[in-house]
């Protein structure tokens, strides 16, 4: 199953230069063009995998979702049986401190996610910005929320994820690509204080945290 990261991608998917990303892109003439993204096409076989050894069967949730806890590994892998190509984790889910002096208004509670994230040098991710393939994104975009009653949140993306902290640099990049390692922040805007997020690349099923958490 070699290159089989994510089940084919709906329509609505494939507007990625409408994400926040893309809004943040200034309007003067002398301002650096917003990135071109595209997605690669992928196959509809493919499912979040957790371990580049054998391990017993992830727990889902009813949405297919893999449940993790902070600081538990995820990722996947570019050939079947081979090692993972990326891992990632969560290591805290707690309401971000917004000190930047104009922070903009929320829609509802600002929750920081704080990963850990390191791909190998054969990664193959399904996004191709400014024609650089292989890439991948954990913003605000490719995220849900839902309340403690299963009620998923409308949206977690707002302009929010990138007003609320006066440092900017403790964010994550909007993209990673192949050989990297990565230490940051999202800044999801969750409706209710507390619930469930899930990290979703395709918009089907991913992994699933509960929040909030010190971790």
């Amino acid at each position: 199953m070699k290159n089989a990261l994510f089940p084919t991608l709906t329509v609505a998917a494939l507007l990625l230069t409408g994400c926040s990303s893309a809004e943040t892109a200034a309007s003067s003439e002398d301002a650096t063009p917003a990135p071109t993204v595209s997605v690669a096409p992928a196959s509809p076989s493919a499912e979040p995998e957790d371990s580049a050894t054998a391990a017993p069967t992830p727990e889902r949730n009813e949405r297919g979702d893999i449940i993790k806890t902070i600081g538990e590994n995820g990722g996947w892998k570019a050939v079947e049986g081979g090692p993972n190509t990326i891992n990632f984790k969560v290591t805290s889910i707690a309401p971000a401190v917004c000190d930047n002096p104009y922070p903009g208004e929320a829609n509802g509670i600002p929750m920081a996610v704080t990963l850990e994230i390191e791909t190998t040098a054969d990664f193959e991710g399904p996004i191709s910005v400014n024609g650089v393939p292989g890439q991948i994104s954990f913003s605000p975009y490719y995220w849900k929320g839902y309340a403690d009653n299963g009620t998923r949140m409308n949206t977690v993306d707002s302009n929010i994820n990138k007003t609320c902290l006066a440092n900017e640099a403790l964010l994550l990049p909007d993209y990673v690509g192949k050989g990297e390692k990565l230490n940051g922040q999202v800044i999801l805007d969750v409706t209710t204080p507390t619930g469930t997020i899930s990290y979703s690349p395709d918009g089907g099923s991913g992994w699933v945290w509960e929040y909030p958490s010190a971790g």
